[in-house]
């Protein structure tokens, strides 16, 4: 009898934690991720506020560490608040931005020094539990090659720790196609070992073109399937999340030097402004068009309405969990019921 009684017990432990874990998580289990990076800047929680709607997970990226683990940054409370009024999950973006660029020593630090890193864990369980968090967003950009398991192994401590409390782990990793050693970029990401350790994994399939390179697609439809068949390939479906950029890329032609990010609001003024007609590229499924301006020619690739919804569609032709957008603060309402389309 007594044997019996011991089991019972065991399974309302596991059906309270399972009952628990439901309860963490606002978002419906039969519908799509549609996750949303916000900011400190006050448009980011207007866009919430505007577009709340569309969304069922925030991720507020505000928050930095030193090379002892310490966490400096806090959550706008106004935003934590209106997620909560509205069943909206929030999880806490940690990442190894520095002063101007992600910091690959600040990262080694914490995944390599046994007391930082058991420190850097330790503040990310407190920060998760005392806010209520549903999860840590981990975002370590640019990491050495050499970090590779010394960074699969962060992760699997970090999401033990958090599992303890039933916060989930969600991982942000460059995209690829192929686990190339000679590629320092991707490289560092283990996608199978990664996968296995966190709840989500989300997969940055944007920015293939930028700034930094040629004029060229910041998000194109061949690209984004060959990313996501190997990320399909190396994790599990349903922890999957996928990227699609609120931004596009304007290429100074005549001076490199001023090429840049140009937001979602700033295109579409620019294209009102110089009364452009956007050219529709079909091999990419993506916009571009050129202006000149004090006589300096201009190239600018963007996504729009059409192009989104049809690039974020590719959550149900791969069966994946969900849509990521960064970032909240300039976008309008078409850009959102695009999304919303695509992923019905």
């Amino acid at each position: 009898m007594k044997k019996y009684v011991i089991l019972g017990l065991i399974l309302l432990i596991v059906a309270g934690g399972l009952i628990y874990t439901q309860l963490k998580s606002n978002a419906h289990p039969n519908k799509k991720m549609v996750l949303g990076y916000t900011t400190s800047e006050e448009s980011s929680f207007q866009s919430l506020k505007e577009y709340h709607e569309y969304l069922n997970t925030i991720a507020i990226d505000t928050y930095a560490f030193d090379t002892d683990g310490n966490l400096s940054g806090e959550a706008p409370k106004n935003q934590l608040k209106y997620a909560k009024q509205h069943d909206i999950d929030a999880y806490a973006v940690i990442s190894n931005f520095g002063k101007t660029d992600f910091d690959p020593d600040l990262a080694h630090a914490v995944m390599t020094d046994k007391e930082a890193k058991s420190n850097f864990i330790s503040h990310l369980v407190q920060l998760a539990t005392e806010n209520d968090f549903t999860g840590v967003n981990i975002d370590f950009e640019a990491i050495y090659p050499e970090d590779r398991d010394v960074y699969s192994d962060l992760i699997k401590d970090t999401a033990e720790a958090l599992k303890e409390h039933y916060v989930h782990t969600m991982v942000s990793v460059p995209a690829k196609d192929n686990d190339d050693p000679a590629d320092d970029w991707s490289w560092p990401y283990n996608y199978e070992e990664i996968g296995e350790y966190a709840d989500y994994v989300q997969v940055m399939t944007y920015d293939e073109n930028g700034s930094w390179s040629d004029p060229g697609a910041v998000a194109s439809m061949d690209w984004m399937k060959r990313i996501l068949t190997f990320a399909t390939e190396s994790i599990n479906l349903d922890k999957v999340i996928m990227g699609v950029p609120s931004y596009g890329y304007d290429w100074n032609l005549s001076n490199p030097d001023q090429n840049k990010l140009i937001e979602w609001d700033e295109i579409h003024s620019t294209i009102e402004s110089y009364d452009i007609e956007p050219i529709t590229n079909e091999e990419t499924a993506s916009k571009h068009f050129n202006y000149t301006v004090e006589n300096q020619e201009h190239v600018v690739w963007f996504e729009d309405e059409r192009s989104l919804q049809k690039k974020s569609s590719l959550t149900n032709t791969y069966g994946i969990a969900g849509v990521s957008v960064y970032a909240l603060g300039h976008e309008t309402e078409s850009f959102w019921r695009a999304i919303h389309k695509g992923t019905k």
